[in-house]
Order: structure tokens, then sequence, then C-alpha cells
């Protein structure tokens, strides 16, 4: 009896025991197929909306999954991508940029498109939501365009979107991810309820945005003439104060638009010696030199 009693006692244990392990492993497999679940119904979704071009809806579905912190449980970690390559030329993933959320961690964004062999190539989109300072989204960012080597080679149209104030389409060619060549925005500027449309243009060379100051103090100086005041001011002497006011701004001038030509009515006046004077914050941007390419891309 006592020996029937301990071979009992060890078949129990060792029931329970593996009965354990099952679980154990069984949960372990559940959670994984949970959480590549969870990735591919992401990626479904994002999916849908990018190929019906409901970038916003795209937008506020990844600052959602952001807010409830399941964005993290993707498995996008390390810069590492996840990624679905259909194998017929397309694909998709979720990708890490190069800055950051609000909250510390690193910005992500989507991508749909062109895919082969897990790389992003041929024509495609990415897509994020913007921020402030609080993480709440502001509007959301696309770029459609070409893809070569997993990044925007060739031409590509990044807009931005504000909600409620402004849209800039900025359209030019791209090199590894960078603006590089000539480029066109087009701002759409939302006031009380009407739009007002500009298009400026500026050079990049591999993402730093050339000094153009020449370009528009010769800009103000054909209109001082057109005015007959070109003896009041040289257009050496509008250059200089132009740059003066950009370092002022913290940068030098990359942008302006070369069709502006109101300038007595917004970037023109006169003194109290009747001289003319311009007023540069009509018709000049500036910018510290920083590389800008494609937002919240790796590269």
């Amino acid at each position: 009896m006592i020996r029937i009693t301990e071979t009992i006692k060890k078949s129990i244990v060792i029931l329970v025991s593996s009965a354990i392990i099952l679980l154990a492993l069984w949960s372990g497999s559940y959670i994984t197929s949970y959480a590549n679940g969870t990735a591919e119904n992401v990626l479904g979704s994002l999916t849908t909306y990018a190929a019906n071009k409901d970038y916003g809806k795209a937008a506020e579905y990844l600052h959602d999954i952001y807010k409830d912190k399941s964005i993290y449980s993707l498995g996008v970690s390390s810069g590492l991508p996840v990624i679905k390559d259909n194998g017929d030329g397309t694909g998709c993933g979720l990708y890490q940029g190069v800055d950051s959320f609000p909250d510390g961690n690193p910005s992500i964004y989507f991508y749909y498109g062109g895919m082969a062999g897990g790389l992003r190539t041929g024509e495609g989109v990415i897509l994020c939501w913007s921020w402030n300072d609080e993480g709440e989204a502001t509007g959301y960012y696309t770029f459609e365009g070409t893809f070569a080597d997993d990044l925007p080679n060739g031409s590509g149209t990044a807009t931005e979107v504000v909600y409620g104030l402004y849209t800039n389409i900025t359209t030019g060619t791209y090199t590894n991810g960078l603006e590089n060549g000539i480029m066109v925005e087009s701002q759409i500027k939302e006031v009380l309820e009407e739009f007002e449309y500009r298009d400026l243009a500026y050079t990049s060379i591999e993402g730093v945005r050339q000094d153009n100051t020449g370009d528009v103090a010769a800009h103000i100086y054909e209109q001082i003439t057109a005015y007959g005041l070109q003896d009041y001011i040289t257009v050496e002497e509008i250059e200089t104060d132009i740059r003066n006011w950009a370092y002022l701004q913290g940068g030098y001038v990359y942008m302006y638009d070369p069709n502006y030509t109101n300038v007595c009515n917004h970037g023109f006046g006169f003194d109290e010696d009747d001289g003319p004077f311009c007023n540069y914050e009509w018709c000049v941007w500036t910018t510290d030199g920083s590389l800008n390419g494609v937002r919240h891309l790796a590269s």
C-alpha cells in the first residue's frame, strides 16, 4: 500500500508539473500570437485609411493608440520597424522617427506603398500626426513620393496640415530623405474662414536650406525701382538691413515669395523723411540652417 501511494503521489506531481509547463507554454504562445495579431490589425486599419487617402483619419488612429500606450506593444523598438511585405511589390510598416514625442519616447510613423524585400521601393506615403508640447494632436503630416533604398529618393510632396490654421504643401526632390534641390512651398492659410494662397521658393542642398538674402534684396529693390524710389536706398543697404533683421530672428533668409509685389500695403512703407523702408516679416522667412528633410523619417 505504501509503494502504491507513493507511486500515485509521484504521478500526481508529474501530471501537475506537466500541466503547469503546458499552461506556461500555451500562455506564452497566446501572448505572442496576441501581440502579432494586434500589430497586424493596426497595420490593416492604417492600410485601409492610406489606400483611401484618408490620411487625417490614419493620423488620428495613430494618435489614439499612442495615447493609450498600446503603440509601444507593437514591437517597434530599438529603431527596428514592424513591417508587412505582401510579396507582390507592396507593403506597409510602422517605423521609428528621428525626433521624440513629448513623453520622451521616439516618434512613430506609418508607411504604405511599394516594398521589395522588406525595403520601401517605388511610390509610397508616410504619415504621422503633428503634436504640441503636451503631446496633443494639432494636425497631421504626410509625404507622398518615390522611395529607393528604404528612403525618399526622387520627387515628392510633403504636406503639413495644422487644424484651423494653415496647410503647407512642399514639392521638390529628395535624397536619402532630405530636401535636395529647388523646393516650392504652397502655403494655404485660413484667415477668418477665408483662404490666402502663397507660393514660396527656396533651395536646399542635402537638407540644408540655402541663404537667399541676396535674391530677396534684389527682389525688394526691383519693386522700389518700379515706384521710382531707387535714389533713397541701394540694394546693398537693403541686403545689410535684411541680414541684420534675420540675425535677430535667429538665422538667415532662405525663402520668399517672388510673385509678391504689393509692397506698399504690406512689405514697404515710408519713414518720417519720406524714405522707403521694408517690413521684412511680410516677405521673408528665416532658418537656423539645421537639416530639414522629411520629418519623422529615420534617415
